[in-house]
């Protein structure tokens, strides 16, 4: 209902919960082991060491704007049902101005992981420009307690959780490099990636199964 601001205002701040429960532990393992990612699943017959480590540093660089790219779509919502679709076109311009300049700027001076910077910092951009313009929104566009008390107990529990996966990557080098086991032994890295960062998160209530269930649900 366009009346129903408490409701647009939960379903904003449960919509921008769960993409940060889902994209920030991804966004820390991507960037912490990001050469274990990328030589596993990649390096074979052509593709060598030296490709493997330059992918593994954009990926790295990619991660890092990971967020930002979901909460793009959180945030446009607010514009969209208010029928004003022509401010996130005009921020989306200038973020794409700002990926342009960024990735031919920079590009004599850092090389090819320019372009990876620039999608990066102009989609951080681009959730900057959506968030202040939702300033002048009311209380729908607020963010409420539970998000605020959560939000850390997120950000921790994903840096917890990527020390465990750093920290075991190393132990379980050999296994990550052995032609037959690296398959297996990244599975299982991945499985415990998640069951820490499930155990961690429900014991510093940074989420909880039920809410996550009933968002899959939804």
């Amino acid at each position: 209902q366009s009346d129903d601001t408490d409701g647009g205002r939960n379903a904003f701040n449960r919509a921008t919960e769960f993409a940060l429960v889902l994209t920030v532990p991804a966004a820390v393992t991507m960037a912490l082991i990001p050469d274990v990612l990328v030589s596993v699943l990649f390096q074979r017959g052509a593709f060598s060491a030296a490709d493997s480590a330059a992918t593994a540093t954009a990926l790295a660089i990619y991660a890092i704007g990971l967020p930002a790219f979901v909460l793009q779509k959180v945030f446009q919502p607010l514009y969209f049902a208010r029928e004003d679709t022509r401010t996130p076109f005009n921020f989306a311009v200038v973020a794409m101005i700002l990926n342009a300049g960024l990735a031919i700027g920079l590009a004599p001076v850092i090389g090819y992981v320019a372009a990876a910077w620039g999608t990066t910092l102009s989609s951080w951009a681009m959730v900057a420009l959506l968030w202040v313009g939702s300033r002048t929104m009311g209380e729908a566009a607020s963010f409420d307690d539970r998000f605020l008390h959560r939000l850390p107990r997120i950000v921790a529990t994903s840096l917890a959780m990527g020390g465990i996966i750093w920290a075991a990557a190393r132990l379980a080098a050999p296994w990550l490099q052995a032609d037959f086991l690296r398959y297996p032994a990244l599975l299982c890295l991945v499985v415990l990636g998640m069951a820490s960062y499930f155990v961690i998160g429900s014991a510093l209530r940074a989420f909880g199964l039920s809410d996550l269930k009933g968002a899959m649900r939804r």
